[in-house]
């Protein structure tokens, strides 16, 4: 008879336990409880659905190994036995599974059906994993708990935790508390450490708080993003330019962004960033986009000429990109301060990853070849490409690349008709 495991939660914990709606996500503080919990509210769905498929997830394999399943196992060592590690599965004698994976591919939980997802640090997560995690459980209407530290004003504090505190999304129980609400956490270290660090960093990490990051490359404030509507719609039907950076990707997602330049200033319309696209995958994107925007110039990153020559062929403008990060930043960053670059709210993958795009270790004037940190920053990259690459390139008007669009469209044509005679 397997021994029985006693657990003790504090209220806080139990109340996140318990959540009743589609989707939990508990905050906290530092050694706040949160994958405590996390661990004890997986093995009570294993419980309840024994013939039921679940995922323990974290961002990446690191925490994954040594700190939530280190957690699950320490807490409930019966289930070790049934952990197939090469194959990131337990499976249970019930004829349940649970998927075990890391999101920094979120790809890896694409092909599972799920009736329920334990998701460990979702705050440090991508955007995408939680789309992919959230269709995973929609046949069954299973739950999702995510647990995490507050971190920063990503997509989580945006689309997550903004709503939910506001009462405007139904789906999501939200449960947020500190590290001191943890009957186990010594307050009098917790004093210490307020008198140590900036108010800010001591809220995020002791009071579950989102702060704004530190280090941050580009400043982009309410100021900068604009919500559709019929007036911006009209506004941008007539734009003076419509260019598109690129950044190629396979393992790491390849990203596209649409501009529209009216009135000297540039309006980022449409992103379309996705993993494990090939170069054929990715110019075939950019043919559609051309097709429903008359993209002027495509300004793409340069490392492969391949790729470049692939795009002309297909009968694309492929304009020269300079690769100068620190010029590029500083470029983007003059545009944002002088309120002539506008995001549409609706390209929330490009946002969420301004919010991150960061120095490691920043300095006062960001001076020297100081580069941002090389994480989740694809479409910072071609917003960049194509930012420098109209700045300083040779262009057609918009009218003058529309006229020959239609001479190339027109040129194609008769070589179809040619073909057939």
């Amino acid at each position: 008879m397997e021994p029985v495991t006693t657990i003790s939660l504090h209220p806080e914990q139990w109340r996140a336990y318990n959540f009743k709606k589609q989707y939990g996500v508990a905050i906290c503080g530092t050694k706040g409880g949160k994958t405590f919990v996390g661990a004890t509210w997986a093995n009570k769905k294993i419980v309840e659905l024994p013939l039921g498929s679940g995922l323990i997830a974290a961002p990446t394999i690191k925490i994954l190994q040594q700190a939530t399943l280190d957690t699950f196992f320490n807490l409930f060592p019966e289930y070790r036995k049934f952990h197939k590690k090469q194959e990131g599965v337990i499976e249970l004698p019930t004829g349940g599974r649970i998927y075990i994976r890391s999101t920094d591919e979120p790809l890896a939980i694409e092909g599972f059906n799920l009736d329920w997802a334990w998701l460990d640090e979702i705050g440090m997560m991508s955007r995408l994993a939680w789309v992919i995690a959230k269709g995973k459980v929609a046949i069954s209407h299973g739950q999702i708990f995510g647990t995490t530290n507050a971190y920063y004003m990503n997509w989580l504090y945006k689309e997550v935790y903004l709503p939910s505190k506001e009462g405007h999304d139904p789906e999501v129980e939200l449960f947020n508390w500190s590290s001191i609400d943890n009957p186990y956490f010594p307050k009098e270290f917790a004093d210490k450490e307020r008198d140590r660090m900036s108010p800010a960093e001591f809220s995020r990490r002791y009071e579950g708080k989102f702060v704004r990051m530190e280090g941050l490359v580009w400043n982009v404030d309410d100021s900068n993003i604009l919500k559709r509507g019929s007036e911006l719609d009209s506004y941008l039907t007539y734009p003076e330019r419509i260019i598109a950076g690129i950044d190629w990707g396979y393992t790491n997602p390849a990203a596209i962004l649409v501009i529209n330049i009216k009135d000297n200033k540039y309006y980022v319309t449409t992103e379309w960033k996705e993993v494990k696209r090939t170069s054929a995958d990715i110019i075939q994107k950019c043919s559609e986009l051309n097709r429903e925007a008359l993209i002027q110039t495509f300004y793409p990153d340069p490392a492969e000429p391949d790729r470049l020559d692939e795009m002309r062929r297909a009968g694309m403008t492929v304009g020269e990109v300079n690769k100068d990060i620190p010029m590029g930043i500083s470029k983007v960053e003059t545009l944002l301060r002088e309120h002539r670059l506008f995001i549409l709210e609706d390209c929330k993958e490009l946002l969420d990853e301004v919010t991150q795009y960061r120095y490691e270790n920043p300095k006062e004037d960001h001076s020297g070849k100081e580069v941002p940190m090389k994480v989740n920053d694809h479409l910072c990259d071609a917003l960049r490409y194509a930012i420098v690459g109209n700045e300083f390139g040779q262009n057609l008007t918009f009218q003058e690349e529309k006229g020959e669009k239609m001479r190339i469209e027109q040129n194609r044509n008769s070589r179809k008709e040619y073909e057939l005679l």
